[in-house]
């Protein structure tokens, strides 16, 4: 499939594009919410427990946020050409999904936990972590971007 000029980078590889970029940045949301916790020294535990009510929960999350924030590194190191880049890279849907696949376990455990009581915080990230595992699966462009190889020199 062509895309436009604008979506390949400098080196001619298919840029992630901005949807991407959300998804990447949704599955390493535990390393995001672990920062402003601590950014916000005070009010750092009650920020965890809105959106990790567990600690373990918490750990398990920053687990599955290190495709994510490995995948982000890699996009702007495609061009070295490296081999083992280039394989983490082409896997990298895969990785995405089973870290999406497993946080969707992850949020119906603690749905059993709570015995399915109603949080607006916890059903808007099952929205969203549902939503985006549909777009990863089904999107042409996602799989297009990581199956696009730097050009050989």
């Amino acid at each position: 499939m062509l895309y436009p000029i604008d979506a390949y980078d400098k080196h001619g590889t298919l840029k992630p594009s901005k949807m991407l970029w959300l998804a990447l940045t949704f599955s390493a949301k535990a390393w995001f919410v672990f920062v402003m916790a601590g950014a916000s020294r005070e009010q750092g535990a009650q920020i965890l427990t809105i959106f990790y009510p567990y600690r373990d929960s918490l750990y398990i999350g920053m687990a599955m946020g290190l495709p994510a924030i490995l995948l982000m590194w890699l996009s702007g190191q495609r061009y070295k050409n490296k081999k083992i880049m280039n394989i983490l890279w082409q896997h990298g849907k895969k990785l995405l999904l089973a870290a999406y696949l497993t946080d969707c376990l992850l949020q119906l455990y603690h749905l059993s936990l709570t015995h399915g009581a109603f949080s607006w915080t916890r059903a808007i990230i099952m929205l969203l972590t549902l939503w985006f595992s549909v777009y990863l699966i089904r999107s042409t462009r996602v799989q297009n971007t990581f199956a696009d190889k730097p050009v050989e020199r």
